[in-house]
């Protein structure tokens, strides 16, 4: 074990966790789930995989705090005044940890290179619907539920707008681009392509799931959430693998 890695990536995890809490955007039990995930995904994949952690809990907090008296005024707002605790923590990163726990378990291993992409498209698929849901909700014009197209209210569980669309695929291409600092060449446009790709796939899932069985005994908003970044990190795999190298 690399004990100079692991406590500077407590140090480093600590530091933005007090930040975070100070500045809103978590609570108490996000801080102590903040620095677990952080930690383990800095001793994992050092600041490259880091990047991509921080880059989506920067945009998906301020994403949750934009516009958030209107937000609040039709009901749609992140609980808490926006605050995110360990359930967020466990729904938008529990995958993307345990990708980091199979690469350091499966190191130098030729699966590698496709947990890294499952890394990626958990993270690209979570910062898209987080996007696509809080832009949607502000300037979405016409939200329709997914499995009818029929327009319905914002906030609708299943409902997307073509500016959410939108917005969440700039999103995911942004982690998207990150993975070139991550693989470097053997990122390649593949690797572009898979993660947007595959994230698409994920938040397309997770409007289907919410609109079909969200709300049902055990399945709430958390739940639907870790099984979209499942979705979104596989499909992500799965297509790298597919497309012609």
């Amino acid at each position: 074990m690399d004990w100079t890695l692991l406590l500077t990536g407590l140090g480093v995890n600590a530091v933005i966790a007090a930040a975070a809490f100070f500045a809103g955007a978590v609570g108490t039990t996000g801080v102590f789930a903040g620095i677990v995930v952080g930690t383990t995904i800095f001793y994992a994949v050092s600041w490259p995989g880091y990047a991509v952690l921080l880059t989506f809990f920067v945009i998906a907090s301020g994403l949750s705090k934009m516009g958030y008296a209107r937000k609040a005024a039709l009901g749609v707002a992140q609980e808490a005044g926006g605050r995110r605790g360990a359930k967020h923590a466990v729904a938008n990163c529990g995958f993307a940890v345990l990708t980091c726990v199979l690469m350091l378990l499966f190191s130098g291993h030729a699966i590698v290179p496709y947990l890294v992409l499952a890394y990626l498209g958990a993270f690209a698929t979570a910062l898209a619907d987080t996007t696509g849901s809080e832009f949607g909700q502000l300037y979405g014009k016409t939200p329709f539920l997914i499995t009818t197209f029929k327009r319905v209210p914002v906030g609708t569980d299943g409902a997307v707008s073509v500016e959410g669309t939108v917005a969440g695929v700039v999103a995911s291409a942004i982690i998207a681009a990150l993975g070139f600092w991550m693989m470097g060449a053997g990122f390649g446009w593949q690797g572009f392509v898979a993660v947007v790709l595959g994230a698409f796939i994920g938040t397309t899932a997770e409007s289907y799931i919410g609109a079909t069985i969200e709300g049902v005994k055990n399945i709430d908003n958390e739940v639907v959430n870790f099984a979209n970044t499942v979705i979104g990190g596989g499909a992500s795999a799965l297509l790298f693998w597919l497309l012609p190298h």
